[in-house]
């Protein structure tokens, strides 16, 4: 099994961003929001100082506004000190941000009448034998992280034993990502819950995997090609892919990960092209997509459009319901290596933060340990954002990177 550090690493921390706090620096009502960064030109120099600032190899973001105008740019190298330079179609891993993508992807085959949210496990899954507790979960449980199913979070909290099954054995036993997800489905369910379903928010790869498994079922699709035909494809997000980091032994030329080190004389180290530190292909519908920025936006603008009714993939009232306030959870309790306090309210992938009494806006991050994800949408003043690094401490930076483009402090 690997060492402990590795599965430690995959402190993937999806749809919240941790302790935020949003301070809106919103004129009154009656006025036009505006960035106060207007080119990709300027853009770019705001990335090159956040790399410099924050010691980042390199740095991707756009801003969305409206139905016309996406701002975008890139800096940085593909190796830390490197000499390859990243451009506008390098390709950046962004974590648990692929949780939204999953969401999304359960919502399409609601709408198609394949699925419904109140499904429960035993009426899809009734050919798996499972622990008592798991048989009346529904698909909104596992959706909100309140079904009980075992986090896959951090190896030194949860049994080595189990976990070297799901890290290494399922992986090297079934070579296809779909017969994976079905023998982690199997284990999972036959676990005694690790809380009570319905009562706890314990955030769980292992349960989006699980849905993942559960959108294969019902269509006869593995989940990488639902992902594309109902998702890349419609929105042309021709760069996307699904599985493995975006820089391998057979595609060498694209942004490595960068481990941060805080204790260690060389505090950024990048991933060689045969890191053995890879998630299983079963791990893709909780964290598996590498893109360039110019689909990341793409995405950001499908829900931003989506929430005035101008979407391409589903209805207003859908993506609404997707974007709703579901649950609050209690951050300490979700994270097992977190200890702090206060909560925080979500949706179906994304953490949801009122405004104010009508208005709410809509974030996630991802990150896997080597790269650095984010993205939010915020329909009051008709924009989005989307923001990733190749080094796993790319929080701060894009902190930075926000406040500097947009005029909005993010961070704690």
């Amino acid at each position: 099994m690997k060492s402990k550090s590795f599965l430690s690493i995959m402190i993937v921390i999806g749809v919240i961003c941790i302790a935020i706090t949003v301070i809106i620096i919103l004129m009154s009502r009656n006025e036009k929001w505006q960035p106060k960064i207007q080119s990709d030109e300027d853009i770019k120099k705001v990335l090159t100082l956040a790399c410099s600032k924050f010691n980042q190899p390199a740095m991707g973001v756009a801003l969305i506004i409206g139905e016309e105008t996406i701002y975008k740019a890139v800096s940085g190298t593909y190796l830390y000190k490197g000499k390859q330079e990243v451009d506008i179609n390098s390709r950046f891993h962004i974590g648990s941000v692929t949780k939204s993508m999953t969401a999304l992807l359960i919502a399409l085959l609601v709408k198609e009448g394949k699925l419904s949210y109140d499904t429960t496990l035993i009426e899809i899954l009734s050919e798996i034998r499972m622990h008592e507790d798991y048989k009346q979960v529904t698909i909104h449980d596992i959706l909100i992280n309140k079904a009980g199913i075992i986090p896959f979070q951090l190896s030194e909290n949860e049994d080595p034993e189990i976990i070297k099954k799901m890290w290494d054995d399922i992986p090297k036993l079934y070579p296809e990502p779909q017969q994976q997800r079905e023998h982690i489905t199997k284990i999972a369910l036959n676990l005694k819950p690790v809380t009570k379903p319905g009562t706890k928010v314990i955030y769980s790869n292992v349960g989006w995997a699980i849905l993942g498994y559960i959108a294969e079922i019902i269509t006869g699709v593995q989940f990488e090609e639902l992902l594309k035909e109902k998702i890349f494809n419609p929105l042309k997000m021709d760069s996307a892919k699904i599985g493995g980091w975006p820089a391998s032994k057979e595609e060498p030329d694209q942004p490595r990960g960068h481990y941060f080190k805080e204790k260690e004389e060389e505090k950024i180290i990048s991933q060689a092209l045969d890191d053995e530190y890879v998630f299983p292909d079963w791990v893709n519908p909780s964290g598996g997509v590498n893109l360039s920025i110019i689909d990341y936006a793409k995405y950001a603008k499908e829900h931003l459009l989506g929430l005035q009714g101008k979407g391409i993939l589903l209805e207003q009232a859908e993506y609404e319901f997707i974007h709703k306030i579901q649950v609050e959870a209690k951050i300490d309790e979700m994270y097992q290596n977190i200890d702090t306090k206060g909560s925080i309210t979500m949706g179906y992938g994304w953490a949801v933060v009122p405004v104010d009494s009508k208005n709410t806006l809509s974030a996630a991050d991802g990150s896997g340990g080597t790269f650095f994800a984010r993205i939010i949408v915020f329909p009051l003043i008709d924009a989005a954002f989307v923001g990733f690094s190749n080094c796993g401490n790319g929080n701060a930076a894009l902190d930075f990177v926000i406040e500097r483009i947009t005029g909005l402090k993010w961070g704690s």
